[in-house]
């Protein structure tokens, strides 16, 4: 738990600083990010945001499979936690909570918002933001590669972006980004703790890719498909 604690300490600092945040107006905060908006701010938040998409996890994955089983197993467990706890939320407990954009106009402050060109908005199902939640999962997840510490402030700091973006584009409340950030932090933290618990004889094993076989392979299945 010591090593959870040091490598993961920007990020449990993070959520304690942006706790009391918890309490604010529900829509406050998003009217103050969004309210900042700049072109360049709406590039630089457009970018940040798609690397919360599930792309950027199958992307990611393919280096994990270079790594060692024990991280291997670690990325799995904390990516089926994640999207476990995020599902349970998202499409349980608080389905059909409304997004900004509604919450907004029903509340006649529609005004107040401005959205960002060419972002798609979504209108239910807010909590928590699926985005933050995956960013939190990955960046913890090397945080806990990493024993740098310089690392897992800047892996924090990406991954606060992404938050971010998800405020200032409209998409989710703040209190939805806090608990992506919480749960895609305890989802590895979890994963790392139970991986560590179990016997370690195949910790140290890799599976071996022929990457170019991989490659030549992936490119057959598209000729074949783009030409059939």
């Amino acid at each position: 738990m010591r090593i959870v604690v040091q490598r993961l300490f920007p990020f449990f600092l993070l959520l304690a600083i942006l706790f009391p945040f918890l309490f604010f107006d529900k829509g406050v905060i998003l009217l103050f990010v969004n309210g900042q908006r700049t072109p360049f701010l709406d590039s630089v938040f457009i970018k940040s945001s798609s690397l919360g998409n599930a792309i950027t996890v199958a992307f990611v994955m393919v280096l994990v499979l270079r790594f060692k089983l024990k991280w291997l197993a670690i990325f799995l467990l904390a990516f089926a936690l994640q999207i476990i706890l995020v599902l349970l939320f998202k499409k349980g407990f608080y389905s059909g909570e409304l997004r900004p954009y509604l919450y907004f106009y029903r509340s006649r402050l529609g005004n107040l918002i401005h959205l960002v060109e060419g972002v798609k908005i979504r209108y239910v199902n807010s909590f928590p933001s699926g985005h933050t939640a995956t960013i939190f999962f990955l960046v913890s997840f090397f945080a806990l590669l990493s024993r740098n510490r310089s690392a897992s402030w800047v892996l924090m700091s990406l991954g606060l972006v992404v938050g971010i973006s998800r405020i200032y584009l409209v998409q989710h409340l703040f209190v939805d980004v806090y608990f992506g950030i919480l749960f895609g932090t305890l989802s590895s933290t979890s994963a790392y703790l139970i991986v560590k618990r179990i016997p370690k004889k195949w910790h140290s094993k890799q599976i071996h890719i022929d990457v170019q076989q991989v490659q030549q392979t992936t490119q057959n299945a598209l000729r074949q498909l783009f030409n059939g």
